[in-house]
């Protein structure tokens, strides 16, 4: 079974290359300047232009692809602020779609599954626990073009065409495999808390839903599993149809790995889902100093490091949503899976530094 991760330099996308390659999917990935170093051995790279297309139609004409996960995307709401063309042209699709159903019309109906992660961003933040059906009156362009991202792909890939939007929140875990450019956040949080010397500020009112990196791995390889299976329940009716003058679509086969890494129960959940849009945040509604403060408790250094500020106080440049927590019972409901609560989380990742 092959899948194109967009993005796969990134954060969540190296997580996905080297998750699914683990398994025995047969994975490529595309980036737009940094290759991988750690990729694993039979892991193919794509140079691509995801803003132009250069690139991309070149990669699905070497291989058939059974799942396409979109981590693609200019994510820092100030550089999206003051080149508004060049977010658009990255973080709406087009080209990537326009791929996709090129595959299916030369690939004998060839209809891959997307995973596109979107953003909690979506919201305008003017209260606590959105639900998916509530987006809309983003307040900076960065949440418009992601918004815009999802009623693309919604319009063009309607149903039953095979789509997961996955809203993320701020994304945390361990370091990924490849340095990334940016700052990873508990990472950061971790260092500024243990400083009590340099105290660090933290937004007291603006309230997050932070989603472990292995959380939206884990979704995305239900999702991924859950319609090769389907592919493969459809295998024999494509082949009697290609023995009776039909043309059967290229079959693919989930790894047994993947398959013995999830529950049967969670792969029917998964196959039986009725929405397309899910918030794939964690369970629970944080300030920054709500996250910081639980670091600090984690690594047993105290808050002495943690300066509590109003969002107003500081100067960004870009107007930031104040409230996005999100309700994530949909991913409870529809896919039977349930995000792990940051405590809990981070204690597998961080240890106070008498323990390490």
């Amino acid at each position: 079974m092959n899948v194109l991760i967009t993005g796969g330099s990134g954060y969540l996308g190296q997580f996905l290359v080297h998750g699914l390659a683990g398994q025995g999917y047969t994975v490529h990935y595309a980036y737009g300047s940094r290759q991988l170093a750690s990729a694993p051995p039979g892991v193919v790279a794509h140079k691509v232009d995801l803003a132009t297309g250069e690139g991309l139609q070149e990669a699905f004409d070497q291989a058939p692809f059974h799942a396409v996960i979109n981590c693609a995307a200019i994510s820092q709401p100030a550089v999206c602020e003051n080149s508004p063309d060049t977010a658009r042209a990255v973080n709406v699709p087009s080209h990537l779609v326009d791929c996709l159903l090129r595959q299916e019309q030369v690939r004998a109906g060839l209809r891959a599954v997307l995973v596109h992660i979107s953003t909690d961003q979506v919201y305008d933040g003017s209260r606590a626990h959105w639900k998916e059906d509530e987006a809309g009156g983003q307040v900076n362009v960065y949440g418009r073009t992601k918004y815009e991202a999802e009623t693309h792909i919604l319009s063009r890939l309607p149903e039953p065409y095979p789509v997961a939007i996955l809203r993320s929140s701020i994304i945390y875990g361990p370091p990924a495999p490849d340095p990334v450019p940016r700052p990873l956040f508990l990472q950061f949080v971790a260092s500024a808390v243990s400083n009590p010397d340099k105290p660090t500020s933290f937004f007291q009112d603006e309230y997050r839903s932070p989603v472990h990196v292995r959380d939206l791995q884990r979704i995305t390889e239900l999702l991924i599993a859950a319609h090769g299976q389907q592919l493969a329940s459809e295998a024999a009716a494509a082949a009697a149809a290609a023995r009776g003058g039909g043309q059967a679509a290229e079959a693919a086969a989930v790894p047994a790995r993947a398959l013995e890494a999830l529950a049967p129960e969670a792969l029917a959940a998964v196959a039986a889902r009725r929405h397309r849009v899910f918030n794939a945040g964690g369970p629970e509604r944080l300030s920054r100093v709500d996250m910081a403060r639980q670091v600090a408790d984690c690594l047993g250094c105290g808050y002495d490091s943690i300066e509590s500020v109003p969002s107003a106080s500081v100067a960004r440049g870009v107007v930031s949503p104040p409230d996005i927590s999100m309700d994530v019972s949909r991913l409870q409901s529809d896919l039977g899976y349930s995000p792990a609560a940051f405590r809990d989380a981070i204690k597998d990742i961080l240890q106070p530094p008498a323990t390490k």
